[in-house]
């Protein structure tokens, strides 16, 4: 079975590369900084969607609960 967001993370990739492709073509300097910074976007995106993969995959590896410095978590005030 694949991962959740495999599909996804290739899709960044190949925007990516597809990015960094169109800044070597080009002669132009100021869209190959537009396509060098597209190329870090989609990489960023890309590893944004492994962090999100593996808290999916790895449910409980890191925790956002706050305790109240007796072991125990701190309740929201919400009844």
């Amino acid at each position: 079975m694949p991962l959740p967001l495999s599909k996804e993370i290739e899709e960044c990739r190949a925007h990516a590369a597809h990015c960094a492709r169109q800044a070597k073509s080009t002669a132009c300097p100021d869209i190959r900084e537009d396509f060098r910074r597209l190329e870090q976007n989609w990489v960023q995106l890309a590893r944004s969607y492994e962090v999100a993969q593996q808290q999916i995959v790895s449910p409980g590896t890191k925790s956002d609960k706050r305790n109240d410095g007796n072991g125990s978590p701190q309740r929201s005030g919400l009844a």
